[in-house]
This record gives structure tokens, C-alpha cells and sequence, in this order.
């Protein structure tokens, strides 16, 4: 029986171990949606709970909890207003993911004009792409997925011009212009923004 305690309580510990590995396993990242929502964190906002609806306006499912939301500073660093990838959009009405576990729920923007597509918000910021992906979307292509031009790394700054589809026309911090992917086959960020200032000229 003493033996059986000792076997069990080193079986528990080699299970444990990837266990504790795992949690320093890359960050998951989110899907990209149509574009990203800039909400308002400032303590005084907090005192208007912004309700969450299954659809626009009806079957109210609660409040947006400020404290709940992703958190993404190692992809957008740090911002005045918690970002929140929008998935779909009817008029005003904007279908979120409110937190970690990517539910989704329908709400109506605090502030106007607080929804920026993707096309627009990566072409206002300084670029990089995230860490710790597959080498092939480090590289950058003379044309969208043909002729490599050079394999890029995630410290390297960029200037989005354009998107296409999962492309991007970027120029790099040492001024070469090619086309990389900024979001990958499944829809997953692979580009994120400079959490410090940088200047970059198109």
C-alpha cells in the first residue's frame, strides 16, 4: 500500500510538470474580425455599465465588465482605451469579444466614431509583427506569396500602406517594400503595433 501512495505521488508529479510548463505557452492570438473598438476605461465611465445583447438591442445578456476584457497590451501595448476586436457590425450596433474566453456579445459604442477597420488602424500606427510565430510569416514577398525578399524579425519596425485580403503592403524600417501577412489562414492576428512611439515615413 506504501508503495501504491509512492507510485501515485510520482505519477502526480510528472503529470504536474507539463502542467506548469504549459502555462508559459504562448498567448493565444485573436481572431481579427472586421476591426477594433477603442473603449473608454477612464474611471467615470465606469459608472455607466454598457449593456451586452445577443442581438442588437435584444436579449440582454449583462454589462461589459471592464475588468473581464481581454488584455492585449502585448499586441496593441498600452492604450488609453481597451481594445476589443469587432467581429461584425449592423448600423451602430458592434458585435464584440468581451473577454478572455471569446464570447461575443452585441453592444452600442459609448463614444462615436470609437470603431476603426483594420485597414485604417494599422495604417495609423507604427507596426511589428507579434513573437513567436511560424518562420514563414516573418518573410516578406515581392508580390503576395511569391519571390521571398527577406525574412523580417519581431523587433523590426513597419509602415502598413495597404491591406489585401491577408496581405499587407508594408515598408520596413530599413526601407524595403514588400507584402507580408498580417493575419493568418485561420483569421489570427500575426501583426501588432509599437508600444513605443516611432516615427516612420510612407
Amino acid at each position: 500500500m506504501r508503495y501504491l501512495k509512492l507510485f501515485l505521488f510520482i505519477l502526480l508529479l510528472a503529470v504536474s510538470a507539463p502542467c506548469s510548463a504549459s502555462a508559459a505557452a504562448p498567448r493565444m492570438r485573436p481572431y481579427t474580425g472586421i476591426g477594433i473598438l477603442l473603449h473608454p476605461v477612464e474611471r467615470d465611465s465606469l459608472n455607466d455599465p454598457v449593456p451586452l445583447y445577443e442581438e442588437p438591442g435584444l436579449s440582454r445578456l449583462g454589462t461589459l465588465n471592464p475588468d473581464r476584457v481581454p488584455k492585449y497590451d502585448w499586441i496593441f501595448g498600452t492604450q488609453p482605451a481597451a481594445p476589443l476586436i469587432v467581429t461584425a457590425r449592423k448600423g451602430p450596433w458592434l458585435r464584440v469579444a468581451y473577454d478572455d474566453a471569446g464570447r461575443e456579445a452585441w453592444l452600442s459604442p459609448v463614444r462615436p466614431g470609437a470603431f476603426t477597420s483594420w485597414d485604417f488602424f494599422l495604417k495609423d500606427h507604427v507596426s511589428r509583427l507579434l513573437p513567436g510565430l511560424q518562420k514563414k510569416y516573418y518573410q516578406i514577398y515581392q508580390h503576395p506569396d511569391r519571390t521571398i525578399l527577406a525574412t523580417l524579425t519581431a523587433s523590426q519596425y513597419l509602415k502598413v500602406l495597404r491591406l489585401e485580403n491577408d496581405w499587407a503592403m508594408v515598408l520596413t524600417d530599413r526601407n524595403s517594400l514588400g507584402w507580408l501577412r498580417w493575419r493568418d489562414e485561420d483569421g489570427r492576428l500575426l501583426i501588432g503595433i509599437s508600444s513605443t512611439p516611432q516615427v516612420m515615413q510612407p
